[in-house]
């Protein structure tokens, strides 16, 4: 039997990503950034890790849901597609038509599954687990578009085009610390993650146009690296054929999977310029995981010729370029045959898609804060930028709102706008990125939503009420049973 891979499910497996991160949470949106005594602050700068009581506790599915993705029409274009079963090349060329309408498509999922805060005399600690998956691929560029839209006339003849591509779905487990705000101007905060991978696709793929005597081609190559469970099917003429699938290994297996180690670290500060202003710092996801199971990466190598009645060459400005001779040729196809796969089963170690934020914060009076935050994801080929200008507002003791204008990757029309309410049993929040995105979705390119809640643990008992008209200095003691132990009742001593 003859054993053979094709490109297109390679695609396949990002778009399958792609519903994975979409029917998850994802990373902290930055409408949170400005609210640093949200109990998952700590996402954002370690720094910011603080606890409103001793022990704060969440568990999934309290402890952060939040789902976030830019382009979303053509995402979900691309999600009805994969649900409704791609068996035809012809769908496969559309979902390329699709991606290569748009510079980048990046998306981040994060589901926390525990978090536990302890505050001491020392600071704050942390412990957490979570899953993450993150999404990042850009298909745009001279030789695609060229490829694949008719209104395309014209490429240079050598110019390289790379199909930059991240996808990773891993866990992380953490422990983080951050120093007591005992009034001093600088805090410093810390923590150490240790990943285990689960599925990985990073794609090296480069494509350009050549000319060989008198011939004209197109000739990609480059490794699509990979660590993804895989399917084998029988075809009816015997050959057989594999696709990345979860459907060889259970979920259990699948998700418990610890056989890709890594490691990473979070540093962050917070430095107090002037008793109103405040700057910020933090690196996060500094580290590397190392692929180990399940690898199955791929050297892509194809010569795709052109007919010579569908191209017409000439010199343009000093550059060889080629031209089509209709408005109407578009060479897609026979794009899923391109490729002559050799397997590569090496291990290898893919980067962590580092994130650096950075924020001035101004409180304007006890009520309003002012607020400048920056994220700059880095990624090869595909760093994303976004920042927000935002106003807290702290209505009461219990609800403070943040909200202004962001401008997130390449979408510039996004009003983020999130909620905090701080109560006696713990923390309730939600918000969005985008608010035009739930009033006008034809027009937004980022939609965003993200919910979470926590309590905290052993809350001291008030046994104080309030100020009185007569004695407005003094707290009367609320009424109590004497104990059997006939020790006088305290509140919890306070740090």
């Amino acid at each position: 039997m003859q054993l053979k891979f094709r490109f297109k499910y390679i695609f396949v497996w990002i778009i399958l990503i792609a519903v994975f991160v979409l029917e998850g949470k994802a990373q902290p949106a930055l409408e949170f950034y400005p609210i640093e005594n949200q109990y998952n602050s700590f996402k954002y700068n370690p720094s910011f890790l603080t606890s409103e009581d001793q022990f704060t506790f969440s568990i999934f599915p309290f402890a952060g849901t939040s789902i976030g993705y830019n382009n979303q029409q053509e995402i979900q274009t691309m999600v009805k597609k994969l649900l409704s079963g791609i068996n035809k090349d012809e769908e496969y060329v559309d979902l390329v038509k699709i991606m290569v309408n748009r510079p980048t498509y990046n998306q981040r999922l994060e589901t926390e599954l525990l978090s536990f805060t302890y505050r001491t005399r020392e600071g704050f600690f942390n412990f957490q687990v979570s899953d993450v998956a993150s999404f990042s691929a850009s298909i745009q560029g001279p030789v695609s578009l060229f490829m694949i839209k008719p209104e395309v006339r014209s490429v240079i003849v050598g110019q390289v085009q790379t199909v930059p591509a991240v996808i990773m779905h891993y866990r992380e487990y953490s422990v983080g610390y951050s120093m007591p705000d005992n009034h001093q101007s600088l805090l410093l905060g810390i923590r150490a993650k240790l990943y285990f991978g689960k599925a990985v696709f990073s794609s090296g793929i480069s494509g350009s146009i050549q000319e060989l005597g008198g011939t004209y081609s197109l000739k990609m190559n480059g490794t699509g690296k990979m660590s993804v469970p895989e399917s084998t099917y029988l075809n009816p003429n015997g050959t057989v054929t594999t696709a990345p699938s979860l459907a060889s290994t259970s979920l259990r297996k699948y998700l418990m999977n610890t056989g890709n180690p890594g490691f990473g670290i979070d540093l962050g500060a917070k430095y107090k310029i002037t008793t109103e202003l405040s700057a910020s710092l933090s690196i996060i996801d500094l580290g590397a995981i190392n692929w180990k199971t399940n690898l199955n990466s791929k050297n892509f190598n194809g010569n795709f010729p052109f007919k010579p009645t569908s191209i017409e060459p000439s010199v343009e400005n000093g550059d060889h370029i080629i031209s089509k001779t209709s408005d109407s040729i578009s060479f897609t196809d026979n794009i899923s045959q391109l490729f002559t796969v050799i397997p590569n089963n090496n291990y290898f170690s893919t980067p962590m898609p580092a994130t650096i934020y950075a924020g001035l914060k101004y409180q304007l009076n006890p009520v309003i804060q002012l607020n400048f935050s920056e994220r700059f994801i880095r990624i090869k080929s595909m760093n994303h930028n976004s920042f927000s200008l935002t106003a807290n507002f702290e209505l009461n003791k219990n609800l403070t709102v943040n909200t202004g204008y962001a401008a997130i990757g390449s979408s510039y029309k996004n009003i983020p706008l999130a909620f905090l309410f701080d109560l006696d049993f713990g923390q309730i929040y939600f918000g969005t990125d985008n608010l035009l995105s739930f009033v006008t979705p034809s027009t937004s390119e980022f939609t965003g939503l993200s919910f979470g809640a926590c309590f905290y643990l052993f809350k001291k008992k008030d046994i104080y009420g309030p100020p009185t008209d007569d004695f407005p200095y003094h707290k009367p003691k609320k009424s109590r049973k004497v104990q059997d132990n006939g020790l006088i009742r305290k509140e919890y001593p306070e740090f």
